[in-house]
């Protein structure tokens, strides 16, 4: 019984990847390849070629996102170039249906933080997840990205205040009628307390905000299970180089399988704040893997490679 069992959820696993890969999309080209577009391996264009073929796109493997992602667009001239929210890039699902306009940031697309990222509406701005599903409509103000949990939210005119040089700029109101709060993962504005209940509430502007993350048993035993991989505080050492700097870290799950994706994605933290040093995917059946830039390493291997190469 104990070796059907294994057997009997590698099976799943492998099914469940195999679902997920059913309607293969792959990017494409046109001859001079200046223009980028998506079709079915059927050969069925899901969205024609329109987009300038800017950006890094793999032609050989199928997109297995829950949606299409063109990284450049022609820019928007109708948005106040003193306005925060500017748009970048055009976001689709599977069947080509337009959904939003990522927040631009650092010269291209918003970042994904927990599985969040911000997008832009006629220079508003708001939060969607992975799956598609936008979190908040799209408001006037500004937008920080997720930790822990939650985001801090700016409601009210804002404008953009450039640093002596004209490179770099900051953000700031336009009058003292705006509102500042935190959204959960949820959407949800979240009111915070003087007194914490939880010693792992987030602390944020002199205020507690409740500990955002629960779990299943089946997942608190996810996350247990990260206790047998005991040279994790070895590397951490090494990746952090001032050893005097050192906190502990604090894992949470901040992603989980989706019907395009198997892992559960854990997050390490260091004083409430994210740790990108510190990004693992988990299978159900407790199969462990390090996470950085796309590419999965099994994280028993991964940390020996990092204690014999450091």
């Amino acid at each position: 019984m104990d070796t059907i069992k294994p057997l009997f959820i590698f099976i799943t696993l492998v099914l469940s990847l195999k679902s997920f890969s059913q309607e293969q999309l792959y990017y494409f080209t046109n001859a001079d390849s200046s223009l980028v577009g998506v079709r079915a391996v059927s050969g069925k264009v899901i969205i024609p070629l329109q987009f300038p073929m800017i950006g890094y796109y793999d032609l050989e493997e199928p997109i297995t996102s829950a949606f299409i992602e063109f990284f450049y667009a022609y820019p928007d001239t109708t948005t106040d170039p003193m306005n925060p929210n500017q748009a970048v890039g055009r976001v689709y699902d599977r069947t080509g249906n337009f959904i939003y306009t990522p927040f631009l940031y650092d010269n291209g697309p918003d970042y994904w933080q927990e599985g969040i990222r911000r997008y832009v509406s006629n220079g508003k701005v708001g939060y969607v997840d992975l799956n598609n599903t936008i979190l908040t409509e799209a408001k006037t103000g500004f937008a920080k990205m997720f930790n822990y949990g939650y985001a801090a939210f700016y409601e009210g005119a804002v404008t953009k205040v450039y640093e002596p040089g004209g490179e770099h700029w900051t953000v700031s109101p336009t009058d003292n009628k705006g509102k500042h709060y935190l959204i959960n993962r949820k959407g949800e504005k979240v009111h915070g307390r003087k007194k914490p209940t939880s010693t792992k509430d987030y602390y944020y502007g002199e205020l507690y905000y409740p500990y955002p993350f629960q779990y299943t048993v089946a997942e608190e035993k996810i996350l247990n299970g990260l206790n047998q991989f005991a040279a994790i505080s070895k590397v951490d050492k090494l990746l952090s180089g001032d050893q005097s700097q050192l906190r502990p870290i604090q894992f949470e799950i901040i992603g989980r399988p989706s019907a395009y994706t198997p892992y559960y994605t854990i997050q390490g933290y260091k004083e409430q704040q994210a740790d990108d040093n510190w990004v693992i995917e988990a299978t159900a059946n407790g199969q462990y893997f390090y996470s950085r830039y796309g590419e999965r390493t099994v994280l028993s291997q991964w940390i020996d490679e990092q204690l014999t190469t450091k």
